[in-house]
């Protein structure tokens, strides 16, 4: 049974990955987001062990599962209609708000599988936070809760900084990217409203490693 286990693994890992690109094969601008976060979300949570950074929450966790558990924060997207996922230019209001619900969505989903298999391993429950709170804020502002500060799971306030850094980087049909060095300061001074004042500093001090990923 050991033997089988990291084949197992590998099998969970490749499923995820494939649920995770079919996603973002309907988005246009999202090309290879899902492999870079990835990456992203590795060395950040590696850099925060090793500065003892919510060392409670993370030293009981195992970094490559939650880096997969990751891949599926935005498979809440596959409900979003392809006008949407696809527009070429800034959303309306009321299509941000149909945008909005990709992240309950993204619980329900999880949700759904929990229930199917019949099993709520680590992973998923790992899964279902990043789904669902990666769009909460530090100052209560974001949604679907408006969560604040600490009452955000680790999850999403980790993700928050990785999404939105890799979105500033990114090309879009409506944008051009941002230079690292232009995304890390709009974080910096989102810092304490949109961002976890630890984790983006964290984030700060290993810019240059994030950077050499969106090369």
């Amino acid at each position: 049974m050991k033997e089988q286990y990291p084949q197992c693994q590998n099998l969970t890992n490749s499923i995820v990955f494939v649920m995770a690109d079919m996603v973002e094969s309907r988005d246009k601008g999202m090309g290879c987001h899902i492999e870079r976060v990835t990456t992203l979300i590795k060395i950040l949570i590696h850099s925060m062990i090793e500065r003892g950074v919510y060392s409670a929450e993370l030293n009981r966790s195992d970094v490559e599962m939650l880096s997969y558990a990751a891949c599926l924060h935005d498979v809440g997207k596959i409900s979003v209609p392809d006008t949407i996922l696809s527009k070429p230019d800034r959303l309306t209001d009321k299509e941000y708000e149909i945008m909005k619900t990709h992240v309950i969505e993204g619980e329900r989903i999880i949700d759904k599988i929990v229930s199917r298999a019949g099993v709520n391993e680590e992973f998923l429950q790992h899964a279902k936070l990043f789904a669902g709170y990666h769009h909460e804020r530090w100052d209560g502002k974001g949604y679907p809760r408006g969560l604040d500060r600490l009452n955000i799971p680790l999850q999403g306030r980790i993700m928050a900084i990785i999404d939105v850094y890799d979105a500033l980087v990114s090309e879009r049909p409506y944008k051009k990217p941002f230079t690292s060095e232009e995304a890390v300061k709009i974080i910096m001074d989102s810092t304490g409203e949109m961002f976890d004042p630890i984790i983006a500093d964290v984030f700060f001090e290993i810019r240059n490693l994030l950077e050499m990923v969106e090369k």
